[in-house]
């Protein structure tokens, strides 16, 4: 079964993991579960689930663990994410919230909402954020901890153009403002050496971040090109990223995608990011 088409779902683990999901507008459920690693040792395992309540409302979660390492420290963070969505054709509405981050260190809990278009040829949605985090800052194990609070509003607009019966094309971007600027910190500069991948916890912090890319279907199999790009709160570094991914079918009911991107960052230098991801589907 190919995955199916509905206004794209980006469980966007604050690029720590992102993982694409698509859920057909009928009834059924969608199951997903990934892995995901880079050569500078991040690691990244999620487990997500659309349901069908009605023909034109879906609830959906995931859950998602992250790991990072390197010869000075290792975190582990931690996501998860509830949404509703119902479509009242042609527009819909999705809300939802979801917590961040590793316990004692770095934590957002956060509110968002889409207001989308869809149709025939494509989708269009205007996307917000509001996420609210506590930064813990201990500089040695025998210093005092210092807390942090400050929050980020993001606004975004995401598209989705069928350019022909085997392909389409989608842009999208998100821009933060921050209640602080917490790039400016003495301390927060000193933790420099956390931004060691893209699934690391400090460049999960973004100022804004634009990707775009086409596909093109094969029958029940679909390929993919994808180019991103996104400037980090903290440490202001640049990421570029371009990426390819490939979509089959795994007997009736199941689809499994293959994905590979290269990464240049002006903080972690270059990396290689694999992932594989598993679709099951019940109607």
């Amino acid at each position: 079964m190919h995955l199916p088409e509905r206004i794209r779902i980006a469980l966007s683990i604050t690029l720590l993991s992102t993982v694409a999901l698509e859920v057909a507008f009928a009834d059924g459920v969608v199951i997903g579960m990934g892995a995901e690693g880079d050569t500078v040792d991040g690691r990244a395992y999620t487990f997500f689930a659309d349901v069908s309540l009605t023909d034109s409302t879906w609830i959906s979660g995931a859950v998602a663990l992250n790991e990072t390492t390197n010869e000075v420290f290792e975190l582990e963070t931690k996501f998860a994410d509830i949404s509703l969505d119902h479509f009242f054709d042609p527009f819909g509405i999705r809300l939802g919230g979801s917590y961040w981050g590793d316990e004692g260190f770095l934590e957002s809990k956060d509110v968002h909402a889409s207001l989308y278009l869809r149709g025939e040829k494509g989708t269009l949605s205007a996307d917000f954020e509001r996420r609210n985090f506590d930064l813990t800052i201990r500089l040695d194990t025998l210093a005092e901890a210092r807390s942090i609070d400050f929050s980020a509003k993001g606004y975004g607009l995401t598209g989705r153009l069928k350019t022909s019966n085997r392909s389409s094309v989608y842009l999208g971007g998100m821009t933060y403002d921050y209640s602080r600027r917490i790039g400016l910190q003495p301390e927060t500069d000193r933790l420099r050496y956390l931004a060691v991948s893209r699934i690391s916890l400090m460049n999960s912090l973004i100022d804004y971040r634009v990707s775009g890319g086409i596909e093109i279907e094969f029958g029940e199999r679909r390929l993919d090109f994808r180019y991103s790009h996104w400037k980090t709160a903290v440490f202001r570094g640049k990421v570029d990223s371009l990426g390819v991914g490939w979509l089959t079918p795994v007997g009736n009911a199941a689809d499994i995608e293959f994905r590979l991107a290269l990464d240049d960052s002006d903080e972690f230098g270059q990396a290689t990011v694999f992932s594989v991801f598993l679709y099951l589907y019940d109607e």
